[in-house]
């Protein structure tokens, strides 16, 4: 895949995530309004519901008080009677309507059973009603009467609902309605509308001031519903119902917080596939770039022992060099030496792919681990000396009994020991130590060499990693040797670890457990 597409795929993806992500954000505000509406809305229909609930209760109150006078104002409905007005309208242009009712009651009286005499008895009642009416700036004539005018007049109930206003309006607040009963009321009505939350209640006067009808923590800073209570006889608002709810937000999410939470759930779950599967691409890119190094690498490798291989296999024609034994036996020694060559890497190679697939047996017995260092040094030291250089041995370690593969250990410390050759300059400086350390030995190989940055250290041990030089293979390999090493010492539950600087050479470590 190419670079500049790999870009404009990521590019495509982030700005379809971030698109999904801003329109979840915004259905889930607009879900969380719509609650909020609909939460306000049953609120309001809840507190219409108490008021008018407790209006009722009070007018009970009075209907039993007056339910004779009721009566007797219901019965005479259906009795004779005339209807009279006045209309007086004073310099203030302020109307008023005097209403008389006439009521005739007759009875017969019976005065003799023999001849079937009666009288008839009239009684006739009066009452009276008078209505102010307010001048109308925008008439130049007394307003009509309104059609409900003489039919409330002529109604008890009316009569007895506005005696209810003057006389209730009259006495404390505290008096008329208790707050646990009006708490009950709003609360029962509050559940019939599917509203659980828990509400802080209080009665407040027409101007806003507290009363006594309070619940114990209504703080009148946080009021946020408000409707009339009671009115006086001028229809205007003479206390007020106000609630606020403390846990008003969690009762509106508590619908929503599921979806909520699936929505965060399944963007972070689309957020973490997105970075992963970018973060693989990278990965995948890179690795195939270091597989991309690794096969020219190769080719440049094996290019130098085939051809090698071919100029020894010509010369071996040669009528010259066939009668002579020396040179012959130079040109085999000279094709053996290179395809030993060619053959250690191709192993080297097939081992790495055993060990991605775990299929390398690792033969288990006791070593000495000092034989296996010695070992290895002695077959160092005779390309070291070739080069003018020195290796320094000290061994401290005074338990080195292991339990481990012999060809595999000892592989990994050629390895190390050809890393401190490689990468040291002219007359090459290596030591290697050995030394306890709680129940492990530890083998150091040190080199003055060209040493390392951080950021290459991090990455020495990873498979196919090179320093990236260019095109120029100043020193020779595949970048396997090192995570062949790491593997093997993990094999034998050890670690590998190195520390180094830029221009101050190399310290690798091998800390293997002691049997």
């Amino acid at each position: 895949m190419k670079k500049g597409f790999n870009k404009i795929l990521i590019a495509l993806m982030s700005i379809a995530l971030i698109g999904l992500i801003i329109i979840q954000f915004y259905w889930t505000q607009k879900v969380f309004v719509s609650h909020t509406e609909e939460f306000n809305g049953r609120v309001y229909q809840a507190l219409n519901a108490t008021a008018e609930e407790v209006n009722k209760q009070e007018l009970q109150l009075y209907y039993k008080r007056f339910e004779t006078v009721h009566n007797d104002l219901k019965a005479a409905t259906d009795k004779p009677q005339v209807m009279s007005s006045q209309l007086v309208q004073d310099s203030a242009g302020t109307t008023y309507i005097t209403l008389t009712r006439y009521i005739l009651e007759r009875s017969v009286v019976p005065i003799s059973e023999e001849y079937n005499d009666s009288l008839i008895s009239a009684n006739l009642y009066s009452q009276e009603k008078v209505v102010r009416i307010p001048k109308d700036s925008g008439a130049n004539m007394i307003q009509n009467l309104t059609l409900d005018t003489e039919e409330n007049f002529k109604n008890s109930t009316y009569t007895i609902e506005r005696l209810a206003r003057l006389d209730a309006g009259n006495r404390p607040i505290d008096k008329r309605i208790d707050i646990e009963v009006l708490d009950s009321i709003f609360t029962r009505q509050l559940r019939q509308r599917g509203v659980q939350s828990h509400p802080q209640l209080a009665v407040l006067k027409a101007d806003s001031v507290t009363t006594k009808v309070s619940t114990a923590d209504f703080n009148l800073k946080d009021r946020e519903y408000t409707i009339p209570l009671f009115f006086d006889n001028n229809d205007k608002p003479q206390y007020l119902i106000t609630t606020y709810f403390p846990d008003k937000q969690l009762s509106i999410l508590g619908p929503i917080i599921p979806i909520v939470m699936l929505t965060i759930i399944f963007t972070i779950i689309i957020i973490s596939v997105f970075s992963l599967a970018i973060y693989y691409m990278q990965i995948q890119r890179k690795i195939s770039e270091i597989k991309s190094d690794f096969i020219n690498n190769m080719t440049h490798e094996f290019k130098t022992p085939i051809a090698t291989i071919n100029i020894a296999s010509d010369a071996l024609k040669n009528d010259k060099v066939i009668s002579d034994h020396e040179r012959i036996r130079y040109y085999a020694d000279l094709i053996k030496q290179e395809n030993k060559r060619m053959n250690s890497q191709v192993e080297m190679v097939l081992r790495m792919a055993k060990l991605e697939r775990n299929q390398v047996d690792i033969n288990l017995q006791e070593l000495d681990i000092h034989d296996l260092v010695r070992k290895s040094v002695s077959t160092m030291r005779f390309i070291v000396d070739n080069l003018n250089g020195t290796i320094f041995e000290e061994y401290n370690a005074s338990r080195s009994l292991v339990e481990g593969d012999a060809f595999h250990l000892e592989n990994t410390i050629n390895n190390i020991l050809d890393n401190a050759r490689k990468y040291s300059r002219e007359n090459p400086q290596i030591y290697v130590k050995t030394y306890n350390e709680d129940e492990n030995i530890i083998i150091e190989v040190r080199d003055e060499g060209i040493g390392m940055s951080k950021a290459v250290l991090k990455k020495i041990f990873d498979q196919f990693y090179r320093e990236e030089t260019g095109n120029v293979h100043n020193v020779k390999g595949h970048g396997l040797g090192l995570a062949y090493v790491r593997k093997i010492i993990e094999l034998h539950k050890g670690q590998v670890y190195a520390e180094s600087e830029a221009e101050q050479g190399s310290a690798f470590y091998i800390k293997l457990p002691l049997k």
